[in-house]
């Protein structure tokens, strides 16, 4: 088997497939993918589809001939991998990755591509309710991530839209596929306010006011572009956020931009995902109201904008210094 896997279709969303699956099979991949309403939905899960044919590929495995030990030693290459990279997989990450790849096999087995779906039995790992390994910026952490952003001199056209694009995300605290999903026609005003339509999960349309920080540097952004281009600022369409081509922009370039700027504040690890619970953390810091916090992270279940709080706050609450400083020894 060839150890390279093929993009098709030859779009820049397009999956990769191994070479070996042919036909019905792609086919019904793409099917699959389709059948999920949410764009979000469908590019996470071709994102994890596409890792476990990588992993078929590097062991010359047919997928449609995989058993449930290929699963387990699937979950070993996904930390090698990782730890490759420096980094650690995340027990609801692995959870999300198993779960696309069984659902990719339960597909094609109702369609009987496959005989049954082999990979249903292969173990995920226990994810606490409680805790969140994500963790907020301090507000010191906060405001170093701004003024990094500030000073960012990457090249011409694109250092306002580095500031733009944090302070987005930090401020308004909203999916990085809602930012990037947006468009020029989607910023605007309502009801006296600057304020961003967003298209979040399950297509479910929403508005979240602009504060007037944020605006002023997405209206910078979007003057410089403007410029660019020789135009007014009222021509301008197209995606809100944009490569200098004037295409939308990909959610590796805004991960390896937020990363970037993260350690050129001195800080590491810092994720797009990092600054949205960064602003659920601010915002019952500063005596926000949980559902409140809940019904702006469009949160279907408040026990999941709980976990973003309660991870937060477990040190700070830990009781332990208070005991040991109430020893009389």
């Amino acid at each position: 088997m060839t150890t390279d896997l093929v993009r098709e279709p030859s779009e820049e969303n397009g999956i990769a497939f191994p070479p070996t699956l042919l036909g019905y099979a792609r086919d019904l991949t793409m099917t699959w993918l389709l059948s999920y309403d949410s764009p979000n939905t469908r590019d996470a899960y071709r994102r994890e589809i596409e890792r476990w044919f990588a992993f078929c590929v590097e062991r010359e495995l047919d997928p449609l001939e995989a058993r449930r030990p290929h699963g387990d030693v699937f979950k070993r290459w996904l930390e090698v991998k990782a730890a490759e990279a420096g980094r650690e997989v995340a027990p609801r990450s692995m959870g999300r990755t198993l779960a696309a790849v069984s659902s990719w096999y339960t597909y094609l087995a109702d369609e009987e591509a496959v005989d049954a779906n082999r990979f249903q039995a292969v173990r995920r790992p226990k994810v606490s309710r409680k805790y969140s390994a994500t963790k907020a910026l301090t507000k010191t952490e906060g405001e170093q991530m701004l003024a990094a952003a500030a000073a960012d001199r990457d090249s011409w056209g694109t250092a306002a839209r580095t500031l733009a694009f944090i302070r987005l995300l930090q401020d308004v605290g909203i999916r990085v596929s809602e930012a990037l999903g947006a468009d020029v026609s989607d910023y605007g005003v309502e009801q006296g306010l600057r304020s961003l339509r967003i298209i979040g999960k399950g297509g479910k349309e929403r508005r979240r006011r602009v504060p007037a920080e944020t605006a002023y540097a997405i209206d910078l952004y979007l003057q410089e572009r403007a410029d660019r281009a020789g135009i007014t600022l009222e021509e301008l369409s197209g995606p809100l956020f944009a490569t200098t081509t004037g295409k939308r922009w990909q959610r590796s370039e805004a991960f390896d931009l937020v990363k970037r700027i993260g350690e050129e504040a001195g800080l590491s690890g810092v994720t797009p995902h990092v600054l949205r619970h960064t602003w659920a953390t601010r915002a019952k810091e500063l005596g926000i109201d949980p559902r409140d916090i809940q019904e702006y992270l469009d949160h279907e279940d408040l026990n999941t904008t709980m976990l973003y709080l309660h991870s937060a706050a477990t040190l700070e609450r830990d009781p332990s210094q208070l005991i040991a400083s109430s020893w009389a020894a």
